[in-house]
């Protein structure tokens, strides 16, 4: 049983948690990067296990586009730096054709989203604070102030209580921003605050003192407080989050104490999942670390988009580094070898990756499928060839084409040409006397076939007579062409060049 249908089945089991509301939420404060897919997808795939066992089910993703801007992409810090503390919704796009900072960044990873068939219901903070959805939490939270300030300090062990602290921030009535305000007094309908010029580092306040309203989106509560508030507001039974936040004393216990003692809201039913890794490094979109996540529907179709994090336990890391490596190639391998198992139903656990994996509908299974290898594809492409000789799916082949192109470009190593050398390489002169011998025999067959898939069985099945170790027989063959020690399909790549030029080459470097 997949991982995600096992939750979904656990959930169902425990007979809570209805009626069942999966969320999960991001704020847009710049472009997402690739790991922020992992957790709308999780409770994408929980949403949908529901939905097809006929439970009702609401799932919706929140963008907090009312928290304030504490940090900018390196390109916007020039010219953005005078809305530092200003909420993303009420600063400006840095494109034309939006109507805020908030929008800009959030319409690109809903496209995303999108493109990766996630069904969520997107919704705004800043929209559910205007409302006055939030006005009763907002007051629960004013009353228990220094329980909530208590809970902080018990959960976590090292927050510092605050004499007159108060778990909201209103926006500032003379500068407009939000986080540098500072409310410390609350009569019941009102409170008072300070726009503090040193409250934080990243940006500076006025010192304006007001009194104001809380309620009808004049502020906002912490994220650590408005977490839980979003929970009990839209009714979210189903929630789980990343593991910075899922550790011992973290924002979910907190969050978990503040359902219990201050909301009166039942804690939803969590999923900490482990970090997106590239290089062995978290993916951070502040520090640069890793790709855009809409870089990742560039590089790979949307169906391996999905992949990529369905094939691998949400417990377990997942390290996806494409820069200069086969990482892609080696994806698209995968992904056949699973829809391989789903086509011939010979691995459950693969077939069920498969399905999961697709946008719309599961392809229909046919027999003898024959799926265009993409790192043959590149080869191909990198060998100047137009003609994809075998009996593809087409759309299939054509979509290869494209992303191997893409990765030919921009991703695949300094070093992957897989040409064959205009001179014999180096690497073939140090070739024993066995693997010499099995070229000598190589010549014959490619003199008398023409058949790749044929030639692919002919030279496997020499090596076995030979009984020269497969891996060393094959590298005879690619030290011989391209200086390697692997390459692509060994038929595909000898019937690719003239046969007078292969059979030429291999006889000069088995004599």
């Amino acid at each position: 049983m997949h991982w995600a249908d096992k939750i979904a089945q656990e959930i169902i089991d425990s007979g809570k948690y209805q009626p069942y509301w999966t969320d999960d939420m991001y704020t847009p404060s710049g472009f997402a990067h690739i790991g922020s897919i992992r957790g709308p997808l999780i409770h994408d795939l929980i949403y949908k296990y529901l939905v097809g066992r006929e439970k009702k089910t609401i799932s919706t993703y929140i963008f907090n586009d009312f928290d304030p801007i504490d940090g900018l992409p390196q390109n916007l810090q020039k010219d953005f730096e005078k809305y530092m503390g200003i909420p993303l919704r009420i600063a400006p796009s840095p494109v034309k054709g939006y109507r805020s900072f908030a929008d800009y960044f959030r319409s690109d990873f809903e496209k995303v989203l999108r493109s990766i068939g996630i069904e969520a219901k997107f919704v705004s903070s800043w929209d559910m604070y205007h409302q006055g959805k939030f006005d009763e939490v907002i007051k629960t939270a004013l009353d228990n102030g220094d329980k909530i300030q208590e809970i902080y300090h018990k959960v976590s062990g090292s927050e510092k209580r605050q004499q007159g602290w108060l778990p909201f921030q209103v926006i500032c009535e003379k500068c407009g921003r939000l986080g540098t305000t500072k409310v410390y007094a609350w009569d019941g309908e009102e409170v008072s605050y300070k726009c503090e010029p040193d409250l934080v580092t990243w940006a500076r306040g006025c010192g304006y003192e007001g009194k104001t309203s809380p309620f009808g989106g004049k502020g906002k509560l912490p994220w650590k407080v408005d977490w839980p508030a979003h929970w009990k507001v839209m009714g979210v039974t189903i929630e789980g989050s990343g593991k910075e936040h899922g550790t011992a004393g973290g924002s979910r216990d907190i969050a978990k104490a503040l359902c219990e003692e201050v909301f009166n809201y039942p804690n939803p039913f969590n999923i900490v999942y482990e970090y997106f890794l590239i290089g062995g490094k978290k993916m951070s979109s502040s520090k640069g670390l890793g790709l855009r996540a809409h870089d990742l529907l560039k590089i790979v179709p949307p169906e391996l988009g999905r992949f990529l994090f369905i094939r691998t336990n949400y417990k377990e890391q997942i390290e996806f580094n494409p820069f200069g490596t086969l990482a892609i190639p080696d994806l698209f391998d995968e992904y056949d070898r699973a829809w391989q198992a789903y086509n011939s139903g010979s691995n459950t656990d693969l077939s069920r990756v498969f399905e999961l994996s697709q946008i719309k509908d599961v392809p229909t299974r046919k027999d003898n499928l024959v799926l265009p290898r993409f790192r043959d594809v590149a080869n191909m492409l990198v060998q100047g060839k137009k003609a994809f000789p075998g009996k593809f799916e087409q759309r299939v082949l054509e979509e290869r084409i494209k992303y191997a192109k893409i990765w030919l470009e921009e991703y695949a190593p300094d070093d992957f040409n897989l040409s064959m050398s205009d001179e014999i390489p180096e690497e073939a002169k140090n070739l024993d006397k066995e693997q010499k011998e099995y070229l000598a025999r190589v010549i014959n067959l490619v003199e008398k076939i023409d058949d790749e898939a044929e030639l692919q069985t002919a030279v496997y099945s020499l090596a076995k007579e030979l009984k020269i170790d497969i891996k060393k027989a094959f590298a005879a063959i690619y030290f011989s062409f391209i200086g390697k020690d692997h390459g692509p399909r060994a038929g595909q790549f000898l019937l690719s060049y003239p046969k007078e030029k292969v059979i030429e080459r291999l006889k000069e470097i088995s004599k």
